[in-house]
């Protein structure tokens, strides 16, 4: 037999067995590699959990001015703030159709003065004898009930019967419904349904 033909055939096996080998060891060092999540991170766990929620903030005369319904209610220690999950907020007027505020998500502080609400907000009243049809929009809106005051910096769009409005950033005066759009403002007129 032929030297070369020897040595090759020695060759190819050993080479064979060495690569193998290398690429067994690479796919285990690999698949072993165990990623462990930050110590520093730890998730807040609830010492306080309500599911359907509802409180109601009762003014001097005794009648009630607001009322909160959410899902789910959360308290975290060490927290100011409560978590409202689907919060519905009603603000009830002495003349006219209440103010129903509605969100994804809420939070509120401890004596009930700020509410923040994120997620697909929407503000609407509804027409009566007393006050006009409004809906206003917006990913992300902070509420005073005591003041009856909103304010957001976040895009913004108002409904009613007459217009649309577009904005960035807006102050609202709820109780006199006043609603200040700040910034690239753009409206819409609509026009009046014709009596046939």
């Amino acid at each position: 037999m032929d030297k070369k033909l020897l040595l090759l055939l020695l060759v190819i096996p050993l080479i064979s067995i060495i690569l193998t080998w290398t690429v067994i060891n690479s796919g285990v060092r690999q698949g072993s590699k165990i990623v462990f999540p930050d110590q520093a991170v730890q998730k807040s766990v609830a010492d306080t959990f309500f599911n359907d929620t509802t409180i109601i903030d009762f003014g001097d005369n005794g009648l009630p001015e607001s009322k909160i319904i959410g899902k789910q209610l959360f308290h975290y220690p060490g927290k100011e703030d409560s978590e409202i999950i689907m919060p519905v907020i009603t603000l009830f007027r002495a003349v006219g159709a209440p103010v129903l505020v509605n969100a994804d998500r809420g939070w509120i502080n401890k004596d009930g003065s700020r509410i923040l609400l994120k997620g697909h907000t929407i503000i609407e009243r509804h027409k009566t004898r007393f006050n006009k049809y409004s809906r206003l929009e917006t990913p992300e809106l902070t509420i005073w009930p005591d003041r009856d005051y909103a304010e957001t910096d976040k895009a913004v769009k108002i409904s009613s019967e007459a217009t649309v409005a577009t904005g960035i950033g807006m102050k609202a005066y709820l109780n006199k419904e006043h609603y200040y759009l700040l910034n690239n403002v753009k409206a819409t007129q609509i026009p009046a349904k014709r009596n046939k």
